[in-house]
Formats: structure tokens, C-alpha cells, sequence
């Protein structure tokens, strides 16, 4: 593995966050070109951070200059590559708007999953508008339910309430993941059916929580999803 010989910027940032350490944490990597995309490199940086998921990201300067920067993206758990990922994206496009291209109010991500979208929105509602938090908006595919037994009466009861989802991560072992966006690719549009609602709120109960704010394409078959960030770490990678 011939990598080190540039130091390569890195954040941590907490996904789905209103302060530190709290969330999902992902490592985010900013790397020059796609010569230094080395797969066994990448694998290895993420076992090493540790975390559910570590994203790598590689610019595309053959865009005209006019259109959103486009920006290669992978995202690895600490044994394996995964096809899609919310939360390291959204801490991807915190990173990028806040540390490489604040200039700019939207990004676009090739990934295995297709081309996914980010750009900055006012917080829903207006809330916190004021303090100028960053408020970060995916598109995201649309996934199917493929269906499972449910009480009847729970559409009637979570009527107007937030969708609250607990994931399990089965990419990284045996292992809670403590704010999963993809799974709300899932969630929303079935929650959305069942409650007769385009626009959803999201709280994934886990030890450190977090919450999303979901909106339904069902013309497109995407979701949208919101959240607020925070970077706990940055630094380079110097091996």
C-alpha cells in the first residue's frame, strides 16, 4: 500500500447532531485524486478510526465550473465497504461546506448507490435560523418495505407523533448504530403510507439519539432527509 506520502485531511463529525457526541459519529477523508483511492488503503484507514462508517471523498474537476461540484464518495464500516450510507454522507457534505467549499450551497455524490445530492436548507420550521445553524438537506433513493407482521391500532396511535426507530447494524458485528439516515429510506415511506403523511420527524432512541426531518418524493421515489452536524475532530492522515 503505497499511501502516506501526502498528508490527507480528516473530520470527525457527529451526523444527526445538535452538539458534540452525540449522534453518529463518521470520519470523513478528503483525498486528491482517484490515484490515491486505493481499496485496501481505505479499508484499513477505517479499521483504524474505528467508527461505523468512514467516507472518502474525491473531487470530479471535469464538471463545468457553473455546476454543482460533484465529488466521488465510498463509504467503509470497519471490515467492509457498504453501498449506501446516510449519516457519513450528511457528515460529508458538513465537511465539504464548512472546511473546502463554503462558497457553495450544494454538492452532488457519485456513489455505488447512484448520483445523491446535498445542499444547504433554513432549519425546518425557522427554528434556530437565528443562531445560524447548518441545516443540511440529502436526496436520497427510495427503498422498499418488503413487509412485516404490525398491530393494527399503530397507525392510530403514533397519529401526529415522531416516527422513533431503533436500527442494528449488521455491517460492523453485533453493534447499535446509534443514528442510521439510510434506514429512514425505508422508514419514511412507510410510516408516510400508514400515517397519510408527506412530511415526517424522526427520533432514533438509541444512547446517543439523534433526530431527522423526512420528506416524501413518492413521484421520484426519493426521500429527503434533514439534519444538523458537528465536527468533533479534524487533523491528517499521515500513513
Amino acid at each position: 500500500m503505497e499511501m502516506g506520502k501526502k498528508a490527507i485531511r480528516y473530520a470527525v463529525v457527529d451526523a444527526f447532531a445538535t452538539e458534540p457526541f452525540k449522534g453518529n459519529p463518521a470520519a470523513v477523508c478528503l483525498l486528491e485524486d482517484d490515484n490515491a483511492a486505493d481499496e485496501r488503503w481505505m479499508q484499513s484507514v477505517a479499521t483504524e478510526f474505528n467508527l461505523s462508517e468512514t467516507a472518502f471523498l474525491v473531487r470530479d474537476f471535469s464538471r463545468r465550473a457553473s455546476a454543482a461540484p460533484l465529488f466521488h464518495l465510498r463509504w467503509f464500516t470497519p471490515v467492509t465497504e457498504v453501498d449506501l450510507c446516510g449519516h457519513a454522507t450528511l457528515a460529508s457534505a458538513h465537511f465539504l461546506f464548512t472546511a473546502v467549499l463554503p462558497e457553495h450551497g450544494m454538492i452532488e455524490f457519485m456513489t455505488k448507490s447512484g448520483i445523491l445530492t446535498a445542499k444547504k436548507v433554513p432549519p425546518p420550521g425557522g427554528a434556530g435560523e437565528a443562531h445560524g445553524k447548518l441545516f443540511i438537506e440529502l436526496n436520497f433513493p427510495m427503498i422498499d418495505f418488503l413487509g412485516c407482521n404490525e398491530m393494527p391500532s399503530i397507525p392510530e396511535t403514533l397519529n401526529g407523533a415522531p416516527v422513533v426507530s431503533v436500527h442494528k447494524s449488521a455491517a460492523d458485528g453485533d453493534l447499535i448504530d446509534p443514528v442510521t439516515g439510510s434506514i429512514h429510506c425505508v422508514l419514511g415511506p412507510y410510516w408516510g403510507r400508514k400515517l397519510g403523511k408527506q412530511k415526517l420527524t424522526a427520533f432514533q432512541a438509541s444512547p446517543r439519539g439523534g433526530t431527522l426531518y423526512l420528506e416524501l418524493d413518492d413521484a421520484n421515489r426519493r426521500v429527503k432527509i434533514q439534519g444538523e452536524t458537528v465536527t468533533v475532530m479534524t487533523g491528517t492522515l499521515l500513513a
